[in-house]
């Protein structure tokens, strides 16, 4: 059945972005994009778009945009703290509103930052809170998704895609960009496995959920069908820039010691409260009080008159923390993987799309050279290669 209407929430994400440019090229569907920041919607207004302005910690403006839609498909996460809060308000006036489908994009997140299992189905990978920002919000959305088709008020069709890459992928840039430095940066050998699938994959796994009467109630994964280590993911983008790279690979061991060596110690918490007593800009915001800007005053120049020029710049340099300065021509250093990162590359297990293919009638149309191909058209269209 073609919808009357399909709300777009998320509309100008990366997966957002693309999937509004299939509805309107490929699929010819009519649909609704919210947009909460119209500065970021350029790539989208430029195709048969109705913009609609709305947040969604806005209920009202959410029942406002889900009137005249029978479907909503909800990509918006913005937040990690209230993602679970935004999910309910749409779910809510979803429900309201007797929206026909509800496709609710989830994620391989769920699964907890470093799965146990060679292979991960539906049926056997655990939801639960892990303790990381990412995947505890993911799960809780999904929960509210969940409850609300168990009560029979919402026919869903949840979606867990794993490492979606493309044109736009904030997987692929940050490689582009080290490689342009002459870098090619590796966790762990890049030994991990990397659970890719093309944007357009997961755009029609939307459209097939949409469509698909006998996939509601569906929870199902969305990888592609090629196993590639992160080290062929990596560089094979790399590899798109021209020259001399350097390989700088960082072991789990190095990374856990960088990462215990940040932590904030008591010593460093006396250490910065120090400094911010004896911070200039400081004092001058404690002397516009009078009582407090005479007793500054006093206070130094009673020390002025009691220690030598030397201490001073001594106690001052104490105090403003010591600076090194690099040598002139050293090259920039290897900037330590983000947590976010080093979760994703030490990945271990592979995510089936067995349960998609089944329910959806969907299956990737791309393999990892022809998606890798086509993001590499688009980086050199982008000049960044």
């Amino acid at each position: 059945m073609k919808p009357t209407k399909i709300l777009v929430t998320g509309a100008t994400g990366f997966i957002g972005s693309r999937l509004c440019e299939l509805l309107s090229l490929a699929h010819n569907l009519p649909y609704r994009a919210l947009v909460r920041d119209f500065s970021r919607a350029a790539r989208i207004a430029r195709l048969d778009t109705e913009l609609f302005a709305g947040d969604m910690l806005d209920a009202g403006s959410l029942a406002r945009a889900v009137d005249g839609c029978d479907v909503v498909v909800n990509l918006a996460h913005g937040d990690d703290q209230a993602a679970e809060t935004q999910t309910a308000h749409l779910v809510d006036v979803c429900t309201r509103a007797k929206v026909r489908r509800f496709v609710h994009m989830s994620s391989m997140a769920v699964y907890g930052p470093s799965p146990k299992l060679p292979v991960i189905t539906e049926s056997t990978a655990p939801i639960e809170r892990w303790g990381e920002a990412y995947s505890d919000a993911k799960a809780a959305a999904e929960a509210v998704v969940r409850a609300a088709a168990k009560r029979g008020t919402l026919s869903t069709v949840i979606l867990r895609p794993t490492i979606v890459y493309g044109p736009f992928s904030f997987f692929v840039t940050p490689i582009v960009q080290d490689a342009r430095q002459g870098r090619i940066s590796l966790i762990d050998g890049g030994r991990g496995l990397c659970n890719a699938v093309y944007v357009d994959d997961v755009c029609e796994s939307v459209v097939a959920g949409i469509f698909r009467d006998d996939a509601v109630g569906s929870i199902v994964q969305i990888n592609g069908d090629t196993r590639i280590t992160w080290r062929d993911f990596i560089t094979t983008f790399a590899d798109m820039v021209e020259g001399d790279k350097t390989i700088h690979d960082h072991s789990l061991d190095e990374i856990a010691a960088y990462w215990q060596a940040q932590r904030p110690r008591a010593r460093d918490s006396v250490t910065a409260a120090i400094r911010l007593a004896a911070s200039p800009a400081f004092h001058a915001q404690l002397g516009t009080i009078p009582p407090v800007g005479k007793l500054i005053r006093s206070t130094k120049e009673l020390v002025a008159r009691r220690i030598t020029p030397e201490q001073k710049m001594l106690l001052k340099s104490r105090l403003q923390g010591r600076k090194s300065a690099a040598a002139p021509g050293d090259a920039r250093p290897m900037r330590m993987p983000s947590e976010g990162r080093v979760v994703r590359e030490a990945y271990r297990s592979w995510v089936t799309n067995d349960l998609a293919k089944a329910r959806l009638g969907w299956a990737p149309a791309h393999s990892f050279a022809l998606g890798a191909r086509r993001t590499g058209e688009w980086l050199r269209f982008a000049r960044l290669v």
